[in-house]
C-alpha cells in the first residue's frame, strides 16, 4: 500500500485560520466579544475611574442646557447633570443618587444634607427676594393677593415655605416651573406679583415689555446655592472643583465664590 506522506507543520507558526476547528474558533469570537463588552460597560474595569457624579438643581437666569454646559466645562473632572425641573431632579436623586448636590441651600436643608460649600456674595450665604409688580408697586397686605413663585422643594413643600417666608398664611400661591414663566403669569394678569431674587430684577426689566416695578421685601432672604456630598471619597474632587469654577460661571448662579464649611 502506498504511504501518503504529509508535511508537519512548521513548529514556529500557528496554525493556519482553515486548520482550525470550526467550534474553537466560535469559542474565541465569543471569548473576544465577552472581553470587550466587559471593557465598555464595567465601571473603571480598563482606563480611568468613572468621574464622581454632580446634580445640579437650580433656577438661573439662563436655560438648564446653558449653564449645564457652562458648568461641565468648568468641571472636567465631574459628571454634570443640570435639572429644570422639581420633579425630574427629586426622582433622578431617589433612582440615580449622585455624588455630590449643588442647589439652593433650602433646597438642602429640606432633604437633611448638610453643605460642604456654600456660595458666597459681598460676603453673606444669603440673598434678598423681591416682589415684581406691573404698573405700581404691590402696596399694602398680602392677604387675599396671588404670587407667582417658582417651584423650589415641590409643590407642598414650596407653599409651606414661601408662605413662612412671607409670613403671609391668606395669600395665594401660583407655582411654576421655570423661572421665566414667572413673566407670563405678569403678562396674562394670572398673579398680583411675582417672587424672584433681586438680583433677577434687572434681567426681567430688560427683557419684558412691561412696566414693572419693584416692593422690596427687607425681611425676605433665601440661602444661595450651596453644595452637598453624599459620597465621601467624592468630596475633595468635588470641593477642589467648584472652588475653581471661573467668575463668568459662578455669576450664572448668583455668586462670587464658595465658602467650605
Amino acid at each position: 500500500m502506498a504511504r501518503r506522506d504529509t508535511a508537519p507543520l512548521p513548529s514556529n507558526h500557528a496554525c493556519p485560520p482553515d486548520r482550525i476547528p470550526a467550534f474553537t474558533r466560535r469559542r474565541w469570537t465569543l471569548a473576544v466579544a465577552l472581553l470587550l463588552a466587559l471593557v465598555i460597560l464595567w465601571p473603571g474595569s480598563v482606563g480611568a475611574e468613572a468621574r464622581p457624579t454632580l446634580y445640579v438643581f437650580l433656577h438661573t437666569d439662563v436655560k438648564s442646557t446653558v449653564l449645564e454646559k457652562a458648568l461641565q466645562a468648568g468641571l472636567p473632572d465631574l459628571s454634570v447633570t443640570v435639572f429644570g425641573r422639581f420633579r425630574d431632579f427629586e426622582q433622578a436623586l431617589s433612582a440615580r443618587p449622585p455624588d455630590a448636590v449643588l442647589a439652593l441651600q433650602p433646597m438642602l436643608e429640606a432633604r437633611k444634607l448638610s453643605a460642604a460649600l456654600r456660595g458666597i456674595e459681598q460676603g453673606r450665604d444669603v440673598e434678598p427676594y423681591v416682589l415684581m409688580s406691573v404698573g405700581s408697586p404691590l402696596a399694602g397686605s398680602l392677604a387675599g393677593r396671588t404670587i407667582g413663585v417658582v417651584d423650589l422643594l415641590g409643590r407642598a413643600d414650596t407653599q409651606t415655605f414661601v408662605l413662612a417666608l412671607l409670613k403671609a398664611p391668606d395669600t395665594h400661591l401660583k407655582l411654576v416651573t421655570k423661572l421665566e414663566d414667572l413673566l407670563s403669569l405678569l403678562q396674562f394678569a394670572a398673579a398680583d406679583a411675582i417672587l424672584v431674587p433681586a438680583r433677577i430684577v434687572k434681567s426681567f426689566t430688560e427683557r419684558s415689555r412691561l412696566s414693572l416695578q419693584v416692593r422690596a421685601l427687607p425681611d425676605v432672604v433665601v440661602g444661595r446655592p450651596a453644595v452637598a456630598v453624599l459620597a465621601p471619597s467624592a468630596r475633595a474632587a468635588v470641593v477642589r472643583g467648584i472652588q475653581r469654577l471661573d467668575a463668568a460661571t459662578n455669576q450664572l448662579m448668583g455668586v462670587e465664590s464658595w465658602r467650605e464649611r
